[in-house]
């Protein structure tokens, strides 16, 4: 029936909250802004190179006690360009713990190729203190065996992440597409690796919205067990089967209206009627409260205080952080300004990224805008313009702001097995995979030999179901298996 084909299924999952990459199953990092490679050269008095490095690799878990956790830093490839471009690719053993303090240690070999020298380097941190709470890591690397002539430097700054999904407030042309350029509407959800993740249309239209506009926003999002995507939009419009939908509503691809605004904010006891005043920032946890943001300030009679557009408000009557809070390790010029704050993503072990509404001037850091992603622990994540590199838009610099926010990580809670079923399409000669599940974003991966290697066969996905187009043309033996985060 199936044409000779050989199917299978197996399932890979990763990461738990608070748990550690295993053996089995490492994480995938990616390098962020800070990271950096320095060439110097001690006698020949050339200016010292130092170069942005941008890159990924995988952590494994090799082994663990109670006092320490020592991991394998594998796939290293990190590449940095400026006067000359710099590929580096590699390995290495972390080490992090202690019993009375935390420390941490690094080693990594490391073939570095500048373009006129390729050469095997070896470094190790020159600092054990931690700078960045795990699952985050930041170290500074010296190398060991440097020569006169040249002795490099690296700065590690990296998350485990997979892709960041996001939207801009505006639209942008991408120059990354084969043969022309791409229009990507301020509405649509993409991700750093240069794709777009669901149309803004495939979102509204999800809810009964038909209207002849591209992109009505999108201004917050979050994704739900079972691939479902919770979302706001940037403009009120009319469903056909909910009736009006109001910017500051927060909706579902599947469930259609999750919470009006007045739903939200009702455990702050506003005065009635309550105003839709928009929202701007969502994170559903796992208990079901809802953190998110406003648009507009508004007064809470159970608090006896306005609400502010840059505060972290719950769904339980709570302001989560305010917006000094939200900005306490940054140091801006106009301190007691509120900058808004436009999108969020809470980390398992608590530290949250987010961007602002408004730019603002950071006394160390310098201009901060809209379109950048923060931390709360008061570092620059990612700049607009590394965010949005691999779409390499066509204008310079890039100031389309950062609306919403997502992050696939491997440091995600475990979801139960899904269910999959697999069947023969004869008419497009395809195999079509269908799922269903508990992870909130899955990827197919496909091998040749059921002991693998597989690789990926799709995107990561918020959806529950993939197609393998001409499957059954090429005949031949495949194995799948659902991986989800």
């Amino acid at each position: 029936m199936l044409a000779g084909l050989i199917l299978t299924l197996s399932l890979a999952v990763s990461g738990v909250v608070f748990a550690q990459p295993t053996t089995n199953r490492p994480w995938a990092y990616q390098l962020l802004h800070d990271s950096e490679l320095t060439d110097d050269c001690p006698i020949c008095g050339r200016p010292t190179i130092q170069i942005p490095m941008a890159g990924s690799f995988d952590l494994r878990l090799i082994e663990s006690n109670p006092a320490f956790a020592r991991y394998a830093l594998e796939n290293i490839s990190f590449k940095g360009e400026g006067p000359r471009t710099y590929i580096v690719h590699g390995s290495g053993t972390f080490q992090i713990g202690g019993e009375v303090a935390l420390t941490q240690t690094m080693s990594l070999q490391l073939q570095i190729d500048d373009g006129v020298s390729n050469r095997l380097c070896y470094f190790t941190n020159a600092s054990p203190i931690v700078n960045r709470p795990p699952p985050m890591i930041d170290v500074s690397l010296n190398q060991t065996n440097g020569t006169f002539t040249q002795t490099y430097s690296l700065r590690l700054a990296a998350a485990p992440l997979r892709e960041i999904w996001f939207s801009t407030k505006t639209f942008f042309s991408a120059s990354n597409e084969s043969g022309g350029l791409a229009f990507v509407e301020g509405g649509d959800l993409i991700s750093n690796s240069g794709r777009i993740v669901k149309r803004n249309g495939e979102l509204f239209s999800s809810v009964g919205i038909h209207v002849p506009a591209p992109d009505l926003g999108l201004d917050a999002v979050d994704m739900l067990p079972g691939g479902e995507i919770a979302f706001s939009l940037g403009s009120s419009a009319p469903s056909d089967t909910l009736g009006p939908i109001h910017h500051g509503d927060l909706l579902s691809t599947q469930r259609g209206i999750l919470r009006r605004n007045e739903e939200l904010l009702a455990a702050f006891m506003v005065q009635l009627p309550a105003p839709d005043v928009g929202l701007d920032a969502v994170h559903i946890l796992h208990s079901g409260e809802i953190y998110f943001s406003i648009q507009t300030n508004i007064f809470s009679e159970r608090l006896g205080t306005n609400l502010h557009r840059g505060d972290l408000l719950s769904s339980t009557g709570l302001v989560v952080r305010s917006h000094q809070q939200m900005l306490g390790q940054f140091h801006p010029v106009q301190p007691t300004n509120d900058y808004g704050l436009d999108a969020i993503y809470v980390w398992p072990g608590g530290e949250i990224w987010f961007s602002t509404e408004d730019d603002f001037q950071d006394q160390q850091l310098g201009v901060i805008s809209s379109g950048d992603l923060l931390s709360d622990q008061g570092y620059v994540v990612l700049r607009q313009a590394e965010l949005l590199a691999a779409f390499a838009p066509t204008q310079n610099p890039p100031a389309f702001g950062l609306d919403a926010l997502y992050v696939v990580t491997d440091a995600a809670p475990i979801a139960p097995p899904p269910r999959l079923s697999i069947q023969a399409k004869p008419a497009t000669h395809s195999i079509g995979l269908m799922w269903q599940g508990q992870g909130r974003v899955f990827q197919v991966e496909r091998a040749s030999l059921v002991t693998g290697p597989f690789a990926p066969l799709s995107p990561v996905l918020p959806d529950l179901s993939y197609d393998d187009l001409n499957a059954l043309t090429n005949r031949i033996s495949s194995y799948y298996r659902l991986r989800q985060w």
